[in-house]
């Protein structure tokens, strides 16, 4: 014990000389704001008890927390970390650098990041994220936000390791595990070392595996817009491969409309052999394919709105999928969020779908609108946002053997994935999700770096410095379509490489992960848990989570966000249905 006491009095000895002025942890559900040096979070959190970092996870499950490095008057010339392993016995799991492409996975466990901050100065104003000044609106919605997870080997100056850090600031860093498939359950432990300007710190690390595995295949789907343009605009290239295997890593899937070709010409993507270590994937879901192949997306496209080409195609592309993928989930995506006149269109085109007495009568018609009684007939798949989720019509509509499905955001009906709410928000939604007996989730876009086409001026957003990603401020003479703007919406990740902005170029070859996509993917986890746990007989205790985190959604919301905000509430709740299940027959 003195032997250690010394040990710890060097380190903080070593801090005072190196600038810095603490170094300290907290769970991956926080946003530490860079100018943040009095965070209560500093004094203990569920990820730090004020002298060790402790986390858990189920086995092939992806866990992560943040180490705060908070700069003295002097500032760090160059801040570094490392966490060589984690043991346990002989079992081991090893750091290793990573390769130039980020989406390489293969024997990394371990990932560094640091996280990059953007400066919101004007707080999302927009009427289906919340009501301005209304009690939905988040609490601190200003300041210097860490958006950007930024892979240790980016660029000096632009978020590689080592970093400076300015005098009076923090520097956050995300350190990444994947628990893996077949290590003993237990305790394993580490030492994770800071290095600022030469002096170092150390920090004890302890990671508990769970005696159960999460299921590689998804218990909660969840959809992302992708658009390879955007990539190919920024980036210089295509880049689809990597962009799918690192969605795949955060358990999501990106999709867009395909065609028999298009599926062909992808079919790693769907039969697993994509997301394999031959292909540079090791992790969650390895070997294990997308599912979600629209046969339209934001319209149906042409050829469906005549009756006898609406059957040729539909069934073509039912028989093709019947043969080729048979487990494939696919709809007709109807024009999007269709006003009432355009009811009739709608209308039109399900019954060109429906009336086929071929195999492509049994082609889902999808469309993301709440229910409406001139749509009745219609519908197949609905899928409403969270202001105008019903959650009794949902039920209604499900025992009629429909699909009720939600897509996007909106306070306080549900969270909303822009950079100034909570870092919880997009971790709301498995919890509502399994509540509601919601089976997919849809977001809008993951890549809308070049603006909205509303957005009057220049359109190629700098999304590394201008938090603000959808804006529809500006429309001369037309103010019905003065819809506001948002910080961060439609971006869940960010171009390695910057052609357009070169002075922002951070030279990765591929994606760089938000705090947002972090947190869906924690939540798309805990949807497992509270799954595993329904089947091993915790109802009670399922029950009782909800209750804490998600006591209020969708229409049963009221006018204050009925949801926990905080990472320490979702990870309490995590903790209980972890240990119960381990403890529970299989």
């Amino acid at each position: 014990m003195k032997k250690w006491l010394a040990v710890l009095a060097l380190c903080a000895a070593s801090r005072a000389e190196a600038g810095v002025s603490r170094v300290w942890a907290v769970n991956d559900g926080e946003k530490i704001e860079r100018d943040d040096l009095a965070s209560p979070l500093a004094a203990g959190n569920s990820a730090w008890d004020g002298k060790r970092i402790r986390v858990f996870g189920a086995r092939n499950e992806i866990v992560a927390f943040q180490v705060v490095v908070e700069a003295d008057a002097k500032g760090i010339a160059a801040l570094g970390v490392s966490l060589p392993e984690l043991s346990l016995g002989t079992s081991r799991i090893v750091y290793a650098a990573p390769a130039a492409d980020p989406t390489d996975t293969v024997g990394r466990p371990i990932q560094v990041s640091t996280e990059n901050y953007l400066n919101v100065t004007e707080t999302t104003k927009a009427e289906w994220a919340w009501k301005p000044g209304s009690p939905a609106a988040p609490k601190d919605t200003l300041g210097w936000k860490p958006v950007q997870l930024v892979p240790e080997n980016a660029k000096a100056g632009r978020g590689g390791l080592p970093i400076a850090v300015a005098a009076k600031q923090n520097q956050a860093l995300w350190i990444e595990i994947d628990t893996g498939r077949e290590r003993p359950a237990g305790v394993y432990k580490g030492t994770l070392t800071v290095t600022a300007d030469g002096a170092k710190t150390a920090l004890p690390v302890e990671l508990e595996v769970l005696d159960f595995a999460l299921s590689d295949t998804n218990t909660l789907d969840a959809m992302v817009y992708y658009e390879p343009d955007q990539p190919e605009l920024y980036q210089g290239r295509n880049l689809d491969p990597a962009y799918d295997r690192f969605a795949h890593r955060q358990r999501i899937e990106f999709v867009h409309g395909y065609n028999e070709a298009s599926v062909r010409a992808h079919i790693g993507r769907f039969d697993g052999s994509d997301f394999t270590k031959a292909k540079g994937y090791e992790g969650p879901g390895e070997g294990v394919g997308n599912r979600i192949v629209p046969a339209s997306f934001y319209g149906t496209g042409p050829g469906w709105d005549e009756r006898a080409s609406a059957w040729r195609k539909a069934d073509a592309w039912m028989t093709f999928l019947g043969a080729t993928l048979p487990n494939a989930r696919t709809f007709l995506y109807m024009p999007d969020e269709p006003y009432p006149r355009q009811y009739p269109e709608v209308v039109k085109l399900a019954d060109n779908v429906h009336s086929n007495p071929g195999p492509g009568g049994k082609l889902p018609v999808f469309v993301t609108k709440h229910w409406v009684p001139e749509l009745d007939s219609a519908i197949d798949i609905w899928c409403a946002g969270p202001q105008l989720f019903d959650v009794e019509r949902a039920a209604k509509e499900r025992a009629r053997g429909r699909k009720y499905w939600t897509y996007n955001g909106g306070r306080p009906n549900g969270p909303t994935f822009v950079v100034d709410a909570p870092a919880t928000d997009p971790r709301v939604i498995g919890w509502a999700a399994f509540k509601e007996g919601i089976e997919l989730y849809f977001y809008w876009h993951g890549v809308h770096w070049k603006h909205n086409s509303q957005k009057q001026g220049e359109r190629k957003q700098n999304v590394w410095l201008n938090p603000i990603t959808f804006d529809n401020r500006g429309q001369p003479n037309k103010p019905i379509d003065d819809q506001g703007y948002l910080n961060g919406d439609g971006v869940l990740l960010f171009p390695g490489e910057d052609r357009i902005h070169p002075d922002q170029d951070r030279g990765i070859p591929g994606p760089v992960s938000s705090i947002q996509l972090a947190n869906l993917r924690r939540g798309l986890q805990d949807h497992q848990y509270l799954t595993i746990a329904r089947e091993r007989g915790l109802g009670a205790l399922v029950d009782k989570s909800l209750a804490a985190i998600v006591p209020r959604v969708f229409s049963e919301a009221g006018a204050t966000v009925g949801f926990a905000e905080t990472g320490d509430a979702f990870e309490a709740a995590r903790l209980e249905l972890g240990r119960a299940i381990a403890g529970a027959k299989k």
